[in-house]
């Protein structure tokens, strides 16, 4: 399966806390417009391989010891339950779960959350790679993912977009605004 998706801006309302929903409410474009995904089958043993690419016109790549930077990044993320939401980072006994790629990481980290605020992260299994490469203006990231069972099973994924550059950190992102049908 491939498939352009149009991004919107994660609905800054909705950011727990007070401050980001004050202070970023203009904020409604997303820095990433659009976004390429491509989702397949492992060859000959469970498993997917799915590349995420977006346009970037200023890669950040590192930020070490400058506190005003952010860095680019992406994320994926299934149901864990049959009727869990996207955009709420799931809910109390309704999990997503993800994997997340950073511009400055080699190996990904495995996420899960159960509603806004709540994302933890861990390291990803071994089978679970993310490679990232910028080339002449855009990102694109390969994940070569072991068996995910959440994704087998529920057959759907939404990703997020991170770039640095924008100021994008934490619940400032571009997203998906759906689940994606991976059949």
């Amino acid at each position: 399966m491939k498939k352009t998706v149009t991004l919107i801006a994660a609905p800054t309302a909705m950011q727990p806390g007070g401050y980001v929903p004050k202070a970023y409410a203009e904020r409604t474009k997303p820095n990433v417009a659009e976004a390429e995904l491509s989702v397949e089958a492992a060859e000959g043993k469970a498993g997917w391989k799915i590349a995420l690419s977006w346009a970037c016109p200023a890669p950040v790549k590192s930020i070490a010891k400058e506190t005003d930077k952010f860095l680019d990044a992406c994320a994926l993320l299934v149901p864990g339950a049959e009727d869990a939401q996207w955009l709420t980072m799931g809910a109390p006994g309704k999990a997503v779960e993800g994997m997340l790629w950073k511009a400055d990481r080699e190996k990904p980290w495995r996420m899960h959350a159960e509603g806004l605020g709540t994302m933890s992260r861990s390291e990803a299994p071994a089978d679970w790679k993310a490679t990232g490469k910028w080339h002449e203006g855009r990102w694109t990231v390969r994940f070569e993912i072991g068996e995910w069972a959440a994704l087998s099973k529920y057959g759907q994924l939404s990703f997020a977009i991170w770039q640095g550059a924008g100021q994008d950190r934490g619940g400032l992102k571009s997203v998906c605004p759906q689940w994606v049908g991976i059949a």
